[in-house]
């Protein structure tokens, strides 16, 4: 990482602000340090550059793509995106994307990746065979000779994990759960091998056991849909990342009704609804309410 580039960005974000240097630094270093900072002349220290991004109201996670204000633009993309595409507000989506594709060098095969998989989403929402295919060529990318029956044998990176994911929604949603399950018993052997550090588990665990551990439930393999469920709200718990703590919850309430266990699946049901009630899903806490009403299940 280049200390001229992240000068240059420091500086441009203290002016779009309106920021002056004094104020910036105050507490953390002197104004002349600031100005070759800035100047490229010095680099700071990781703690300097930390709190100065803080002050800039920038999360100091983005500090890897610091590299340029081009490549600070391409990771709000991404971010714009993501967001879009959970949001099912595919057009605009759509319309990110065409702008990242045209700040994406054609060589940089990760990026390019990225925009074969949120096409898939945003071009394809229901479409699972012309979303399959954009996936595919996306995994092809950078494993070109991918085998769905050897998935073990690969050291997959998070990008990778998440196109496989979404095949595993695709071919589940049409029709072939079996193929689904089959992908996401592979991911599951072994997850410390292709979930290789923290971000990735906090940030795909508890995905990937959502949607395999649904599908088990459907496929009436309730103890696996319980193990599954499980380490996902575990990890959840440990690494504090709520999104999927609630699904997770009333996937085992589900499984343990199945088998006979209603006193532990109307506890598990009701935390559920109250995990869906503190992120303000109001929707899923209506559909709670509704399963237990259909199944003559007293929740308060």
């Amino acid at each position: 990482m280049k200390a001229y580039n992240i000068g240059l960005f420091i500086k441009k974000k203290r002016e779009e602000q309106h920021i002056r240097q004094e104020d910036l630094c105050r507490g953390i270093c002197d104004k002349s340090t600031l100005s070759r900072i800035e100047r490229g002349k010095q680099e700071p220290s990781s703690g300097i550059l930390g709190v100065l991004l803080q002050r800039l109201g920038i999360n100091e996670d983005q500090l890897a793509v610091l590299l340029g204000p081009k490549d600070f633009e391409i990771s709000d993309l991404q971010k714009e995106i993501v967001a879009l595409n959970s949001q099912k507000e595919y057009e605009k989506a759509a319309e990110k994307i065409r702008r990242l594709e045209q700040l994406v060098e054609p060589t940089d095969k990760i990026t390019q990746q990225f925009i074969l998989r949120s096409k898939a989403l945003a071009y394809f929402p229901e479409d699972y065979p012309a979303s399959r295919d954009l996936l595919l060529q996306a995994l092809s990318l950078t494993l070109p000779d991918f085998d769905f029956d050897h998935i073990s044998d690969y050291l997959l990176g998070i990008e990778e994990v998440k196109i496989l994911n979404q095949l595993a929604n695709s071919y589940s949603e049409a029709g072939d759960r079996r193929f689904a399950i089959h992908i996401y018993r592979q991911l599951f052997e072994d997850p410390r091998k292709r979930l290789f550090n923290i971000e990735a588990e906090l940030t795909l665990l508890p995905l990937l056991a959502y949607n395999y551990s649904r599908l088990l439930g459907l496929e009436r393999r309730y103890e696996e849909e319980i193990e599954i469920a499980t380490l996902g709200q575990k990890t959840c718990i440990k690494y504090n990342k709520c999104q999927y703590l609630g699904g997770l919850l009333l996937n085992i309430s589900c499984a343990l009704r199945e088998l006979g266990q209603d006193k532990e699946s109307r506890s598990k049901l009701i935390d559920s609804f109250y995990a869906y009630h503190l992120m303000g899903d109001e929707s899923s806490c209506n559909l709670i309410i509704q399963y237990a009403q259909n199944n003559g299940i007293e929740l308060f």
